[in-house]
């Protein structure tokens, strides 16, 4: 019975941050409001400058970058959905309430109890909620998948009218990568690398999203040959024994808790085994650092430091 007057309460809630949205977005002047045209065809009416935005697309960190601290984030830490991500956990407050992972279904409650003036909703996961969603405030599609944070911070610092700070942001991560670029590039010569997150199962070799478009793309690395072509979403899953084709002089490791691979005969011929030019992380740093603003520019020291280090003591 309670758990049916609750839903009540709450479908009531709904249904009045609807009309209200909708009577406020109406009574407005119009140089208030901005006009976006979702990915889904919906036309919404958004506030130039929005006080109260509850992120369910995993934008915090950008938003954050532009100035934006919403009052819900779903950029919960990959490890432990009760505490936010490594990068957000010290910009963040009490004030803002942790909704879980981007990734996963989000609580219509949660989202209706911060009483929002603009919802961002990513464009890969959660679709289903959006006309609920559009319901309790103005709902804004991001047209980007989570593993391209480049657009995406572009498209927000558009709508929000922030583009000089996503400048200035940019012009210190393109800073911090040229200086790594030069600190590697003597060590690592003309060196092969892979990307690979580990599971129980399989692997994922990486290509053009997450650490890879960081190595290969934005520091220079050179990509082993052998990698087999992407997916859409920058990487493809192999067996084990797929490695012996790719055979890199060095490997970045994202592992599983589970993974078995040290056990492997396929493993141990790996020149990059042979050599001891492994870079291990965790793959919750991947999902943690690899796709958002604030978690790339922390990669880029993490990974760089990694490698530096290994190769001094070569």
């Amino acid at each position: 019975m309670k758990i049916v007057m609750r839903f009540a309460i709450v479908c009531g809630i709904v249904l009045l941050a609807g009309c209200g949205s909708s009577q406020t977005s109406g009574g407005k002047e119009a140089s208030n409001l901005q006009v976006i045209e979702n990915p889904n065809g919906q036309k919404v009416s958004v506030p130039i400058n929005p006080k109260r935005i509850a992120d369910l697309s995993g934008s915090t960190e950008e938003l954050v970058i532009l100035g934006k601290k919403p009052v819900a984030s779903a950029n919960a830490d990959f490890g432990d959905r009760s505490v936010f991500s490594p990068t957000l956990k010290d910009r963040l407050g009490a004030d803002t309430v942790n909704i879980g992972w981007y990734g996963e279904p989000i609580s219509m409650e949660a989202v209706v109890a911060v009483d929002p003036d603009l919802i961002i909703l990513g464009s890969l996961f959660n679709q289903e909620m959006y006309d609920q969603l559009s319901k309790i405030a103005p709902t804004v599609i991001v047209p980007h998948p989570y593993y391209e944070w480049r657009n995406r911070l572009t498209f927000l610092a558009k709508i929000l009218g922030e583009e000089e700070k996503k400048d200035k942001w940019l012009a210190e991560y393109e800073s911090k990568l040229a200086a790594w670029t030069k600190k590697l590039e003597p060590v690592l010569k003309d060196e092969t690398f892979a990307i690979i997150e580990t599971y129980p199962q399989n692997l994922v070799v990486y290509s053009s999203t997450g650490t890879a478009e960081l190595m290969y793309k934005e520091l220079g690395m050179k990509r082993a040959a052998g990698i087999p072509t992407p997916e859409a979403w920058g990487g493809v899953q192999i067996v084990l024994e797929g490695l012996s084709a790719i055979n890199p002089d060095h490997l970045i490791l994202m592992e599983n808790s589970e993974n078995k691979m040290s056990d492997s005969q396929v493993w141990s011929s790996l020149k990059a085994v042979q050599n001891k030019n492994i870079y291990k992380i965790t793959n919750v740093d991947n999902y943690n650092y690899s796709y958002t603003a604030l978690g790339r520019m922390a990669l880029v020291d993490k990974l760089g430091q990694l490698i530096l280090d290994k190769q001094k003591k070569g």
